[in-house]
């Protein structure tokens, strides 16, 4: 289950006391927020109790922001982003650039030759292979393998990461604070000038993650058809490692424009929490940063998801262990509702004493494992609350959603236990203190909620939504979700299964 940035919510007098003078103001008084002259969003909080900082750099450009035959982008631009600029991972830029140049030139005119199918000239598409190998020997000669890992780890880098999902792709490094002016001058450089060098061995390091991560690997591939299925039209339907198809055919080309369109300042925020001088930290980033120029991003719609007016079902042939997935579209900030969603989400899912856990895990044993979540695939349009379980030998993944069913039918009928909102809520504080013990957590939630929700101070507002939830309306929008025309299933079955079944299988 992935990380839900936004469950972080202030605890108004937790805040400064934590990791602040005895007379600290609110987190809200704290976060210093500034935006420079390219547009970019800076959040800066001061907390001098360790001689470190947490950056965290995050664009609001996901998968989500590609189009047909062409996924797989914003995935590649964060592998690209470790690759250097002209002037780091390289000794002579100049003597390179030709060599890039007509590798991709090469790759190009194989990827034409291999679409022509049985009428591609193989001739020529083995010559240029041999060519590219001839080049990327030349290549090897110029390169200066991972020289930005090691120069952060040289400074005392404890984190250097990255991450994409379909919201948004996100830069991570922690350091010691005296370094902060080298994460500036080496993140600035990479950002404004960075150079898309062995692109095409890393696509096949792509396809290679893609094949461990969703080809080869049951749940990971059940869970791309399952969301293919439930979004017909809307993006959030393209898996973040691309399509197969797509992702052999990508070039140097294509990331560029992806990068001009979807990059640029106006998409990025940058939050910075540690042992740091606000206004000195606003010069720098100002100094650094601000110098970049890009036009804006374009005014884009996204295809709206027609309402789901039917049940979608699908299965997965598989030898592996059954699974089942069970969607239900819901809407995301600023729906009223949408706080209320996440309410029923834990209710049901979250823990040993939820609903779920309790009627399938315990007392049924029909299931090994449950939960439920109501933000994937994403949070900037609108979701799905998915249930997942593991069925319990002998019971199988329709016996899982059946019962199921009984449960929720239960929550939309039966009375809600005031202990069980209170659980919640206590989750939502817990979730809080745990983020706000380090650095990189608070910079993680400030990060998140901005760049994803508009705003660091969602945090804020969600909690005081939270706290006003009744069972009234947990019953109320439970019956608008939970209905068999808005559920979208998925389920592993064991070729054994299927076999005595007669069915048969995506």
């Amino acid at each position: 289950m992935k990380i839900r940035w936004h469950f972080f919510i202030l605890l108004f007098s937790c805040a400064g006391i934590l990791y602040s003078a005895p007379n600290s103001t609110s987190l809200e008084q704290r976060v210093i927020e500034h935006t420079c002259p390219n547009g970019i969003k800076l959040l800066i909080l001061e907390r001098h109790f360790s001689p470190t900082v947490a950056i965290r750099m995050m664009f609001r450009t996901g998968s989500v922001d590609e189009v047909s035959g062409k996924t797989g982008l914003a995935h590649m631009f964060e592998h690209m982003m470790f690759k250097g600029t002209p002037t780091l991972g390289t000794r002579d830029y100049a003597a390179e650039r030709p060599l890039l140049e007509r590798i991709d030139e090469l790759h190009r005119a194989i990827d034409a030759e291999k679409a022509k199918g049985l009428k591609g000239d193989q001739a020529l598409i083995d010559n240029n292979f041999q060519e590219i190998q001839n080049l990327e020997r030349k290549e090897a000669q110029l390169l200066v393998e991972n020289e930005l890992w090691d120069l952060y780890e040289t400074e005392g880098a404890s984190e250097l990461n990255a991450a994409t999902s379909r919201d948004f792709t996100q830069y991570v490094v922690d350091l010691p604070s005296n370094k902060i002016e080298l994460w500036a001058i080496l993140d600035s450089d990479r950002l404004k000038n960075p150079v898309f060098r062995q692109f095409y061995q890393e696509r096949d390091v792509v396809a290679e993650e893609r094949r461990m991560r969703v080809d080869t690997n049951p749940v990971g591939k059940l869970l791309e058809i399952f969301l293919a299925e439930a979004y017909t039209a809307h993006p959030y339907r393209f898996p973040t490692l691309g399509w197969p198809s797509d992702l052999s055919h990508l070039n140097v080309g294509d990331l560029e424009d992806f990068y001009h369109r979807c990059y640029t300042p106006d998409r990025l925020t940058i939050a910075i929490v540690g042992d740091v001088d606000a206004a000195k930290t606003i010069d720098m980033v100002d100094r650094y940063f601000g110098t970049w120029q890009a036009a804006p991003s374009p005014v884009t719609f996204k295809t709206e998801e027609p309402v789901q007016d039917g049940l979608r079902r699908i299965s997965v042939r598989t030898p592996a262990q059954p699974y089942v997935l069970i969607g239900f579209p819901v809407a995301t900030y600023p729906d009223p509702d949408y706080p209320v969603d996440f309410a029923i989400a834990q209710l049901l899912g979250e823990g040993t004493t939820s609903r779920l856990y309790q009627a399938l895990v315990q007392r049924r044993q029909l299931a090994s494992a449950i939960e439920a979540s109501s933000d994937e695939p994403g949070e900037r349009y609108n979701s799905l609350l998915i249930i997942s379980a593991v069925p319990r030998a002998p019971h199988n993944a329709e016996e899982v959603e059946r019962a199921v069913w009984q449960e929720l039918d239960n929550l939309k009928k039966k009375p809600i236990e005031d202990w069980e909102l209170q659980k919640v809520r206590a989750g939502v504080d817990i979730e809080l203190l745990q983020t706000m013990q380090t650095n990189s957590g608070m910079a993680d939630t400030l990060v998140y909620n901005q760049t994803v929700f508009g705003d660091w101070k969602h945090i804020l507002e969600f909690q005081k939504k939270v706290e006003t939830i009744t069972a009234q309306d947990i019953q109320r929008v439970a019956n608008k979700i939970f209905k068999e025309s808005k559920e979208n299933v998925g389920m592993l079955v064991t070729t054994s299964e299927q076999r005595e079944k007669g069915e048969g299988g995506k």
